[in-house]
């Protein structure tokens, strides 16, 4: 049954047990008799015995069942839920989502279809999440132009301050240069903003102020 399961899967699941020695719960799989493990540095919030959860599978090894639901599977999924009768009416499509440790939101990229705007559109079911995650969704417009992809990802940085996008398609890397006032809402705390942007894409991207030579 454990083969069964692949990483990505969203399962609904009971606690029976907190683990304080190995910093985790201990998960029932609903309807079956699995248990998995959801380490509580993967919770989103605490939980106590007895209470039931959603969690995505995130790592499968040694026969053993971890769940997590910081993850970017986690998050995807639930807003397939959250959004699911824009995506039957095919108004939007999810095309990933992206987190990094710590930061307490996550970025979701939303296409809009037959020229929808689709940050407006899925703004009204945004709430749905809210019983799913503790963490701030932030939407972000998808685009095939990639300059415009890179300053939607960095919201809710003011997309007014970006003075230059340059993008190298063989490096995978980008150079934004910003108003220099505006540096550290781009940047984000700890660097955040501009990492979960950057895992959003899948490149690297590197803010610089707008006096920069670079830039």
């Amino acid at each position: 049954m454990v083969l069964s399961l692949k990483i990505g899967y969203l399962v609904p699941g009971v606690v029976i047990k907190s683990m304080p020695y190995h910093d985790s719960h201990l998960i029932l799989i609903s309807g079956t008799e699995l248990l998995a493990f959801l380490p509580k540095k993967y919770a989103n919030r605490p939980y106590k015995v007895g209470q039931n959860l959603l969690a995505c599978v995130f790592m499968l090894e040694n026969n053993r069942i971890i769940l997590s639901q910081h993850c970017h599977h986690y998050y995807k999924r639930i807003a397939e839920r959250a959004f699911s009768i824009l995506i039957e009416g095919e108004k939007i499509r999810i095309r990933r989502a992206a987190t990094v440790a710590g930061a307490g939101f996550a970025k979701m990229a939303v296409e809009g279809l037959n020229g929808i705007d689709p940050v407006k559109e899925c703004l009204p079911y945004l709430p749905a999440m809210k019983p799913y995650t503790d963490d701030t969704i932030t939407l972000v417009s998808y685009s095939r132009d990639i300059k415009e992809y890179i300053k939607n990802a960095l919201t809710p940085a003011p997309q007014d301050r970006i003075r230059k996008v340059i993008f190298s398609s063989t490096l995978r890397e980008a150079i934004v240069g910003v108003d220099p006032a505006y540096y550290g809402l781009f940047v984000g705390k700890g660097g955040a903003n501009v990492a979960t942007a950057a895992k959003l894409l899948d490149i690297t991207i590197l803010i610089k102020k707008a006096e920069d030579r670079l830039i």
